[in-house]
């Protein structure tokens, strides 16, 4: 395994940066701790990924080409002040041309699963804000599973668990 430490160390080292071949959001801005929060977590679930990988029998060749993709993992957040509608059609125009799956999600099971993977504690009262309520969501995976953007309409913080009425958007590229 310790020829994966170069690959997963080159990833640890980056500095969050927004991701190349996807523009910001229309008025977005960069949101360069959140990103680092979220690259931390992600960086934790690449460990266990890597060791289930180790303990897979597939073929050398699949699990080589699984670390590649792995180890070129990027993360960018971003939040814009426009609505969730106006982001998805930005996203969805010339800029990319993507079409997005647009859904609902429930704001308080998705921040109860949240906090549960980061460890953080959610105060009472804000489950109570939350319940019953749900939020906006846009998901768009390039056909090789190298590049995906999200839209929610909804911010959880990934430092604290608040819940804002922000329009947010994750880029999450393999590089591909």
């Amino acid at each position: 395994m310790t020829f994966l430490l170069p690959l997963v160390a080159l990833f640890w080292l980056s500095e969050p940066a927004p991701v190349k071949g996807v523009p910001p959001p229309p008025g977005g801005r960069f949101e360069p701790e959140i990103t680092r929060v979220v690259s931390e977590r992600a960086k934790i679930e690449m460990q266990g990924l890597l060791a289930e990988l180790e303990r897979m029998s597939q073929p050398a060749e699949t699990k080589a080409e699984i670390r590649r993709r792995l180890a070129r993992l990027k993360i960018a957040v971003y939040t814009t002040p426009n609505s969730w509608t106006e982001t998805v059609d930005f996203y969805e125009g010339p800029p990319m041309r993507v079409l997005f799956l647009k859904g609902e999600r429930n704001l308080l099971a998705d921040l109860q699963d949240y906090a549960r993977a980061a460890g953080l504690a959610v105060d009472p009262a804000v489950e109570k804000a939350w319940v019953g309520k749900s939020g906006k969501t846009a998901r768009w995976t390039k056909d090789d599973d190298t590049l995906q953007i999200v839209v929610e309409d909804h911010l959880i913080d990934p430092r604290d668990g608040k819940v804002t009425a922000t329009t947010v958007v994750l880029v999450t590229s393999l590089g591909g």
